[in-house]
């Protein structure tokens, strides 16, 4: 599903000049990028074509990089971008395309790479504006694929008549996950008396942590036995851990 992102993350701002008259009769900022998709999705050896419109008021040069995200080592894939650098007048687009590869003896499973494009003002003198944005890649080598998410813990912090519950999840599999699905269940004597469903991530990615919280704000108090599940989109097992916790 493609997606838009619309603006940019301000990576400086120096002494910017005085917009002319015409930039302010545009209404539009000066430097300003839109990219589509922002995210992606790759098997590797793939190739996709990325779109990249200047909805600013100035022509600029755009410059690409790549940086790995995540913990697993970018040296598992490569990914080329073709064309490195490029202009664009303002009010106009472009493609750019980007190719991997895997490279020898990859870890299978999901390695995520940000593609950084930077833009600066063609023929400034120093750099007023520059602007910096990402597109996220998700790169799958072919392999042995393997789902694992663990239940480490779960910690409660208190604010005024209200718990907080935090529970740790980590994804130890070699893909992402999608969506995971986080249910905590409270018993008393057995019995449950509350079902809490803390807010879905939108992907927990391999060898990553996240930190999933649910509010209860019942007059439960005491010792009390919690039931933590959790199961990722594409998972048939459902994951399940037993805590003792004070309220």
């Amino acid at each position: 599903m493609k997606r838009r992102l619309p603006l940019a993350i301000a990576a400086g701002l120096v002494l910017a000049p005085t917009s002319s008259a015409k930039e302010v009769g545009t209404g539009r900022p000066p430097v300003a990028l839109s990219v589509s998709p922002a995210r992606l999705e790759l098997a590797a050896p793939g190739s996709r074509a990325i779109r990249l419109r200047n909805v600013g008021a100035k022509q600029v040069v755009v410059v690409t990089a790549r940086r790995a995200l995540g913990p697993r080592p970018p040296r598992n894939v490569s990914l080329v971008i073709v064309p490195r650098r490029f202009v664009l007048s303002a009010g106009s687009s472009t493609r750019f395309t980007l190719r991997v590869s895997p490279r020898r003896r990859a870890a299978p499973g999901d390695h995520h790479v940000v593609v950084l494009l930077t833009a600066r003002p063609v023929g400034a003198t120093r750099v007023a504006v520059r602007i910096r944005l990402g597109v996220v890649v998700r790169v799958r080598v072919p392999g042995r694929i393997f789902r694992n998410l663990e239940l480490q813990s779960l910690r409660v912090r208190r604010r005024g008549q209200v718990r907080v519950l935090l529970l740790s999840i980590a994804n130890r599999g070699n893909v992402s996950e999608e969506f995971p699905r986080v249910a905590i269940s409270l018993l008393r004597r057995g019995h449950p008396f509350v079902h809490l469903r803390p807010p879905a991530r939108r992907e927990l990615r391999p060898g990553t942590h996240a930190v999933f919280g649910a509010r209860y704000a019942g007059r439960a108090r005491g010792l009390v036995t919690a039931v933590a599940t959790v199961q990722g989109r594409g998972a048939a097992r459902v994951r399940e851990r037993r805590f003792r916790i004070w309220l």
